[in-house]
């Protein structure tokens, strides 16, 4: 591991747990600093901003979970370890889910979503004639929309069911809009 990452992830871990105590929208780039005992151009070194931060944060431990398995693990699979993920840091999500304004977590996971999406799709097709182009986007921005709509609901309420249970919850309901063809 270069001393980038190793700097970037301490940087991280400072951050998460700073978004846990008191909330993102009073973390600080001077606070995540002094808390990290490295000086603030370190920071920006690496990073523009907290919403550049977060998104790394997201990108790294996330989104890896979606893209980088998408080849070879199915999206079942997926969806139950990005609940894993997500029941694990859940603090740190119900925090950020909580700021709504630009560059919120909730848009950036929509558009990683929708990548993961489109597989699902494209599986449940199967042999039937491919999806027309407009109806595919179309779908996947709804199923991406209705998943966050959900995962915001399940993590700000606390995560009152297990991951794999939520996960489960999910898969029935993404499978139910597939049983009747028109």
């Amino acid at each position: 591991m270069t001393g980038s990452l190793i700097t970037k992830k301490k940087i991280a871990k400072v951050f998460k747990k700073l978004v846990g105590e008191i909330g993102f929208e009073k973390v600080t780039i001077a606070k995540i600093m002094k808390e990290s005992k490295m000086r603030r151009q370190t920071f920006y070194d690496h990073f523009q901003d907290k919403y550049e931060l977060a998104d790394w944060i997201f990108q790294q431990e996330a989104i890896e979970k979606i893209e980088d398995n998408l080849a070879y693990e199915g999206w079942q699979t997926i969806v139950e370890n990005l609940f894993v993920y997500f029941e694990e840091n859940q603090l740190f999500y119900r925090k950020i889910l909580q700021f709504d304004g630009q560059n919120s977590f909730q848009e950036y996971y929509t558009q990683h979503l929708k990548s993961l999406i489109r597989q699902v799709l494209i599986v449940k097709a199967g042999t039937e004639k491919e999806r027309e182009h407009q109806e595919q986007l179309f779908l996947e921005d709804f199923y991406a929309t209705a998943f966050v709509s959900m995962t915001t609901k399940w993590l700000i309420g606390g995560c009152p069911v297990s991951s794999e249970q939520f996960a489960k919850q999910m898969r029935i309901a993404f499978l139910m809009g597939f049983d009747e063809k028109e």
